[in-house]
């Protein structure tokens, strides 16, 4: 009889970021069987920052899961925390260059109703951009 292979895990990928040099924690997503970059920093579970549960495994490994927003998670001494993404400054630029490059390509072929529910949705996106800044400026003058 022939043995079956072991299933392995493939090489943790470098602790550095290659567009930006920040630091990423690595942790292996159970769901999408991969290595998943996650910003160095643990959230509250209870908190709304962070879209994945981590926790580590018996070996001192990062294991992670997606956590919808307002859903506690169910593993023992874990936390919430964010993709790296969220805080890599090169992804961040290149990402709304290009929605904002591939928004205006789209506009001359949209149809009335698209052209409403877009500017509807960058109303909730200006509101929550406003928002965020307000709630900072807030913070600033707290801590002073």
């Amino acid at each position: 009889m022939a043995r079956r292979a072991v299933a392995t895990r493939p090489t943790r990928p470098s602790p550095y970021c290659e567009d930006c040099g920040g630091d990423v924690w690595w942790a292996w997503g159970i769901h999408g069987k991969k290595w998943t970059p996650l910003h160095p920093e643990r959230y509250p579970l209870d908190g709304t920052y962070g879209t994945y549960e981590a926790w580590q495994d018996a070996h001192g490994g990062l294991l992670c899961r997606h956590l919808p927003p307002g859903e506690r998670g169910v593993q023992d001494r874990s936390w919430r925390a964010a993709h790296h993404n969220a805080a890599c400054g090169r992804w961040r630029t290149e990402v709304t260059s290009g929605l904002v490059r591939e928004s205006l390509a789209a506009v001359p072929a949209m149809t009335d109703g698209d052209l409403l529910a877009l500017g509807h949705r960058l109303r909730d996106v200006q509101a929550a951009i406003s928002q965020e800044i307000r709630t900072r400026a807030l913070s600033a003058t707290d801590e002073e």
